[in-house]
């Protein structure tokens, strides 16, 4: 199969608009309880970077840290443990074994877990940190990014291990934040079965901190979404004790001091506008195009009525049917959020019974667009599919389309004669990837996007993944069926561990088998 050229932008152009070494153009969404088919809130988030970057999946067992061990991060934090860790799924940057445990992000070889991006401990805590949040306002001179703070690659590991509720872990991160501050802005979700939280941050230590009600939804990519807040709702509102302070000495706060209301927003990324996946989301979930004309006010979440009363957090996007995962997913196949440069995509639905399937997490390695999503109960699963933990080389880059194996068309900037320059070629994918779920993945994303596809070809790419995507839905009723028919929570875990490993397995298999295909053509 013929490759014809299109450019990939550059991960050195791409770090160059964010202040973060993160995950810089992830995009989430938010369904509350009430909003949804099955009374569940789901609320999801890609994990975006660069093209061909190895993600793995598996379980971090119970006890991996010890109490009183220090954890040292990827760029300047550390955190001894209170306690021996509890266990928890997690999808971590690539250096976990095979490669010498060289970590992809900051070169270490010390034990840590980077960009652990998202899951669910053995407590029944959930979290999906981050979404990248920027500022180029004057208030991040008054309260700058800290050196040694917390940074994403961390937060998802240490509030996994040590908390067992959503506002245990709300308390601890923000403890952090208070006492060592952050090294880049963020929005984080924190739930359990009982109450999700939703925190932003554009600086060094100030934050906001909204309990999401079932009947607000709102999408995020990259952006600040918290508007309008009554700080006197103490039973829905932690923040920062100087945000106002802090907002005012900069010159950009907007409220009411007397009433003790901030824009969160307009006080703290007031340049702010809305992005394309703003507006894709905004169309996609309210049901009807909004046109370029979008204002704080169509996308923010607030608890101010009108008369300045405190009424439960509500926002303008207004879902035009009950969601279901299916909805979601969708979602992450617009062109734009599902892209090449995804790294993984989690959806999690929470139910409100406190029990061990409370929480559903559904998970697709690489583009969102091209994929299908794998159910998991993560609070019995005791093991991921030996595909999700597959430690690579690195993608690699050739000026010449070797012969064999994957590649597509790229380029880089590389050094001739001593001058920087971009020199184009192929990014060519690890001999292994067939071995890889993330790779193989990434190998039918890059396929369809840069190949020299014809209109039947995509559309039988798109009717195998369909497909796929119905064997799943399938499992996700295997896994109810199983936990019922179980008579011990060691029965339960087994069992589940074993459809959701089934089910990963079917999908990697039949993309090996479709690539394969395509390249032979």
């Amino acid at each position: 199969m013929s490759l014809k050229f299109k450019s990939v932008i550059s991960l050195i152009v791409a770090l160059m608009l964010c202040l973060s070494s993160g995950a810089m153009a992830c995009t989430a969404i938010y369904v509350g309880s009430d909003l949804t088919a099955d009374g569940s809130a789901i609320f999801a988030r890609s994990e975006d970077l660069t093209n061909s970057y190895n993600k793995l999946m598996y379980v971090s067992k119970a006890g991996e840290y010890k109490a009183g061990e220090l954890y040292k991060g990827c760029y300047g934090f550390t955190y001894t443990f209170a306690k021996d860790s509890y266990s928890f799924t997690t999808m971590s940057d690539d250096n976990w074994e095979g490669v010498g445990n060289v970590c992809p992000d900051c070169g270490g070889t010390h034990k840590h877990n980077p960009y652990g991006a998202a899951g669910t401990n053995e407590k029944g805590l959930t979290v999906t940190a981050t979404e990248t949040l920027n500022t180029v306002s004057p208030v991040y001179n008054i309260d700058p990014y800290t050196k040694d703070g917390i940074e994403e690659a961390e937060i998802t590991t240490i509030l996994l291990s040590e908390c067992a509720t959503a506002k245990e872990a709300l308390d601890l991160l923000t403890k952090i934040y208070d006492e060592s501050g952050c090294n880049n802005g963020s929005g984080i979700f924190l739930a359990d079965h009982s109450e999700v939280w939703y925190i932003e941050n554009v600086t060094g230590h100030q934050y906001i901190a909204v309990k999401l009600n079932g009947n607000v939804a709102f999408v995020q990519p990259n952006q600040s979404v918290i508007g309008l807040v009554d700080l006197d709702d103490t039973d829905n509102v932690v923040a920062s004790a100087g945000l106002i302070e802090t907002a005012k000495a900069a010159g950009t706060y907007v409220g009411d001091e007397a009433a003790n209301t901030i824009n969160y927003v307009q006080s703290y990324n007031g340049a702010q506008t809305p992005s394309s996946r703003m507006l894709d989301g905004l169309d996609y979930v309210n049901g009807k195009e909004m046109g370029n004309d979008v204002t704080f006010d169509d996308y923010t979440i607030s608890n101010v009525a009108a008369d300045g009363s405190i009424v439960p957090f509500y926002s303008s996007v207004k879902p035009d049917h009950l969601y279901t995962v299916a909805d979601v997913i969708g979602y992450y196949k617009i062109p734009g959020i599902g892209k090449t440069g995804n790294l993984e995509t989690h959806i999690f639905q929470i139910f409100p019974e406190d029990s061990v399937t409370d929480t559903v997490e559904w998970v697709a390695m690489d583009d969102g667009e091209y994929n299908a999503f794998v159910p998991y109960y993560p609070m019995l699963t005791t093991d991921t599919y030996k595909g999700l933990k597959v430690s690579t080389a690195a993608a690699g880059f050739v000026t010449e389309k070797p012969a064999e194996g994957v590649c597509y068309p790229s380029s880089k900037n590389m050094y001739v004669d001593g001058a920087r320059v971009k020199v184009e070629g192929f990014k060519t994918l690890p001999a292994n990837w067939a071995d890889s779920c993330y790779w193989t993945m990434d190998a039918l994303s890059n396929i369809v996007t840069y190949g020299n596809l014809s209109v039947n070809e995509i559309a039988t790419v798109n009717c195998k993944m369909n497909a796929l995507q119905n064997h799943c839905y399938a499992a996700y009723t295997q896994l109810q069926e199983a936990v019922a028919a179980a008579q011990t929570a060691e029965a339960a875990a087994e069992a589940c561990t074993a459809i959701s490993a089934a089910a990963a397995e079917e999908v990697h298999t039949a993309v090996v088998e479709l690539v394969n295909k395509l390249i032979a053509e």
